[in-house]
């Protein structure tokens, strides 16, 4: 094992300069170190001793602090980058956080890296809501970001798995329904009781408004 200001070294989890180190923090329910690479990669190390976890987040500030403050954007404000998969560039920290409308217009982030920026903050223990909430259409990374991870966002994107609403689907919220008899139906409009339909579920499928595959139809079978 060796810890210095240039390297980590702990076999057999990891051998590795600070400048490809993330983010370190420590789980003290499983008393496990984690360790969160430049790639996205997650090294647990289990039952560190207190003095050795101790040296290694002071050697990790020390390094931290003796880089020199970087010109490029592409350096992070806490030495966080996520690599974009386009050559070397990288996506800083400091721009997760904060708004940017100079960056308004950016391309869309691939769906790969928001899946990784996911798992990377909450493989730290990151809680999402510290994330300030995203500006109304913004495409700037923190705004992507933002509508990404947070599920209260309006403008969220859909989780993998999640069905979108449709605006078809919230009309068949507006009919109330009531079964009245064998295959038939009562649909009102709630806003409106004197407008009701009758709906035959048998042989042949019907409905009193005289249109076939209508919304009051469709609103029945739905439920």
């Amino acid at each position: 094992m060796d810890i210095n200001i240039k390297f980590l070294h702990i076999p057999p989890y990891i051998s590795s300069s600070w400048n490809n180190i993330s983010a370190l923090s420590f789980d003290e329910t499983k008393g496990v170190l984690k360790i969160v690479l430049t790639s996205g990669t997650l090294v647990e190390i289990p039952r560190l001793p207190k003095e050795t976890l101790e040296k290694i987040f002071q050697t990790h500030a020390k390094a931290l602090s003796a880089e020199e403050r970087p010109s490029s954007s592409k350096e992070g404000l806490l030495g966080f980058k996520i690599p974009l998969g386009m050559g070397d560039q990288l996506l800083n920290f400091g721009s997760m956080m904060q708004h940017n409308f100079d960056q308004r217009h950016s391309p869309p982030l691939s769906k790969d890296l928001l899946n990784k920026i996911r798992s990377t903050i909450h493989a730290i223990g990151m809680d999402p809501s510290l994330f300030p909430d995203p500006e109304p259409h913004c495409n700037c990374p923190h705004c992507q970001i933002a509508k990404a991870i947070l599920p209260t966002s309006e403008e969220s994107a859909p989780l993998e798995g999640e069905e979108e609403i449709s605006e078809e689907d919230l009309r068949f919220q507006d009919w109330e329904i009531e079964q009245t008899n064998d295959h038939l139906y009562l649909v009102t409009n709630p806003l409106n009781k004197k407008e009701h339909y009758n709906v035959f579920l048998g042989k042949p499928l019907g409905c009193t408004c005289g249109e076939k595959n209508c919304e009051h139809l469709r609103a029945v079978l739905r439920t």
